[in-house]
């Protein structure tokens, strides 16, 4: 017997899932959010670990290499990156997030239940609790329950590090091989070399960050390896085997590198094994990824997929992105956003950031494009930070001007490119830039420079 009936029913509290409940309690719908823990995987082991990781190790960087230019400190010992203190910092933030999440959730008036939810037929849920399991109808529904690791398939006697055990370390490796050179691979490489470890990134494609210009990764490539880090190509792992303190990976050319720590980083699949679509008649791609319409409906009309289990995108704007999207399908107000739109930002050394086509993707499409590449050499903010290397590309239509594209590498490529992305959404035409004015000295007054250039 069913114990009570909601309009809807999200499952999953990460950001999509909490944005899209709270948007339809707040337009008078009764929501019901389950989840064990209020801020899902993004909170303790996603997005919000390795982008303080990133911003910890960033500061430990240029305490330990640039202040010392204008600070007159003597230690009696070289400084270490201190894990168990870095954990407490990023405990105290995620406490504080949590809590923001909740005091939200309740503000809005949706009803929380801590537990897990499965399908029991295609209007149904069997959930879950501590104390017992029983059945909840649903309206409608909505997915948000993420994305995992994807599993190594690699035969292997050593423990390989990811971002769920990052803090099993104690101190910071001699030596990391980062198997994986995506998005994710390429941060936590990035978060290794800064606390003083040697690095290497194994790739088993030709190309790290697949979806980036490939210019922009040529150039990351190449400061990457004047800042030690190597990065092998073309070959995949064969086996991994734990030797005394040391680690050794095999690959398919028939060579070995030698590290202390491995981190696993292959791509992350949708959390969805566990909800017994079939059930309610959700099917699933050859990937394991549901079936969507544009507005992010199932093959079942009344369950909708909101962030990174949609496959589409895996960055948190897409979260809150998808959520809009799926809430105001519900409400019957139709608003569909393409996943194009969402700037995706990496805090690497150098920063990339991108938005919309590549040049070759525009190729590909058959658009007749044009390219302008600015760097940011000798420009007076970059000079004053520090950071003299950089450029920013700009993918766009001849004929009207459209922007299709925007990718930048180096300091302040995340605020360029969110302007651009704004341009795009906005449908904005490159020549208007003239008519914007700039403030000085930022890295935004590259913009100016390209409004030059257009004209």
């Amino acid at each position: 017997m069913v114990k009570q009936h909601f309009d809807i029913v999200v499952i999953g509290a990460g950001p999509a899932g909490i944005e899209c409940a709270k948007m339809l309690a707040d337009n008078g719908k009764q929501v019901l959010l389950i989840d064990k823990n209020i801020g899902g995987s993004y909170c303790f082991a996603g997005s919000v670990v390795s982008n303080l990781l990133l911003h910890i190790s960033y500061l430990y960087e240029r305490s330990v290499n640039k202040a010392s230019n204008f600070i007159n400190v003597e230690y009696d010992k070289s400084p270490s990156f201190d894990f168990k203190k870095a954990k407490k910092y990023i405990d105290g933030v995620t406490s504080k997030l949590v809590k923001d999440f909740q005091d939200d959730l309740e503000e809005s008036g949706v009803q929380i239940i801590r537990g897990t939810a499965v399908f029991e037929d295609a209007n149904t849920f069997r959930v879950t609790d501590d104390k017992q399991s029983f059945l909840i109808g649903f309206s409608k529904a909505v997915i948000a329950t993420g994305s995992n690791n994807m599993g190594a398939n690699v035969p292997s006697t050593k423990k390989l590090l990811d971002s769920t055990n990052i803090f099993e370390l104690t101190a910071a490796p001699k030596s990391v091989i980062v198997v994986g050179g995506g998005f994710i691979g390429t941060e936590f490489a990035t978060f290794f070399r800064r606390i003083g470890s040697t690095v290497t990134i194994i790739e088993k494609t030709e190309k790290v960050l697949a979806t980036i210009d490939r210019q922009v990764v040529k150039d990351y490539e190449d400061q990457m390896k004047k800042n030690g880090v190597e990065i092998v190509k073309g070959v995949s792992v064969e086996r991994i085997e734990k030797v005394g303190n040391k680690t050794i990976v095999f690959l398919s050319n028939d060579t070995k590198l030698e590290s202390e720590e491995v981190f696993l980083s292959i791509g992350r699949k949708p959390n969805m094994g566990r909800l017994s679509v079939d059930a309610a008649g959700i099917k699933l791609c050859e990937k394991g990824f549901p079936k969507l319409t544009k507005n992010l409906r199932t093959t079942n009309r009344n369950v909708y997929v909101v962030g990174d289990c949609t496959g589409i995108n895996m960055f948190v704007n897409w979260a809150y992105m998808s959520a809009d999207m799926v809430a105001n399908d519900i409400l019957e107000r139709s608003k569909i956003i393409s996943a194009d739109y969402c700037p995706r930002i990496l805090h690497l050394d150098p920063e990339i950031a991108a938005v919309g086509l590549s040049e070759d993707k525009a190729k590909e499409q058959g658009i007749e494009c044009k390219v302008i590449r600015h760097t940011f050499k000798n420009f007076e903010k970059a000079i004053m930070s520090g950071t003299l290397k950089g450029f920013i590309k700009i993918i766009y239509d001849d004929s009207t001007k459209k922007i299709l594209g925007c990718h930048a590498i180096g300091s302040g490529a995340a605020d360029l490119v969110t302007t651009f992305s704004m341009m795009i959404q906005s449908k904005i035409s490159l020549n208007k830039l003239e008519d914007f004015v700039f403030n000085h000295p930022t890295f935004s007054g590259v913009l100016a420079d390209i409004a030059g250039k257009v004209k």
